[in-house]
């Protein structure tokens, strides 16, 4: 769980991500948007990806494979997402004014998440109460870079297979 202030931040025009909190890293962060996944390591090692699963859908996993979190797009136009796992459900929602999305817990604000004017390549969270850290992430995956999900071929999923290379002993994709 991550509660108060947080930020996203990578250089511009590169894959790399680190999420900080009061100047401490929490996460690496490592997108591949031919991919459309993320591959995140946590200060403690524990290894994560953020892949799609079907369209409007991506999905956490853990290195064995095991999923064990998803946002799923409820509305056409991306405005609208849950977030669910079987410790939580909370709601993404986009706020009116540009580049503002909040959490949601049964309709009240958990989190707000904000991208500068310009890009979201800082991106500051803002959790008024403990929300789990895979559920900032995924929201971040399917806001951050709204092109490359603009971009998606919908029904294809990347597959993983034995002779893709390994990202610094990380997933193999």
């Amino acid at each position: 769980m991550v509660s108060g202030d947080l930020e996203l931040t990578s250089p511009w025009f590169s894959n790399e991500w680190w999420l900080v909190q009061q100047g401490e890293d929490l996460a690496q962060i490592r997108r591949h948007g031919r991919l459309y996944v993320s591959d995140i390591r946590l200060v403690d090692g524990t290894e994560w990806l953020l892949e799609p699963f079907g369209p409007g859908v991506v999905r956490a996993v853990e290195r064995d494979g095991g999923e064990f979190a998803r946002i799923v797009r409820r509305s056409w136009t991306g405005r609208r997402w849950d977030l669910t796992s079987q410790q939580f459900g909370y709601e993404l929602v986009s706020d009116p004014r540009p580049r503002r999305w909040f959490i949601s817990l049964a309709g009240a604000p958990a989190a707000e998440i904000s991208g500068s004017l310009v890009s979201y390549n800082t991106v500051d969270v803002t959790a008024s109460i403990g929300v789990p850290l895979v559920a900032v992430l995924l929201a971040w995956h399917v806001i951050a870079r709204p092109w490359e999900a603009a971009a998606e071929p919908r029904g294809l999923v990347p597959s993983r297979t034995p002779r893709d290379q390994r990202l610094e002993g990380g997933f193999s994709i």
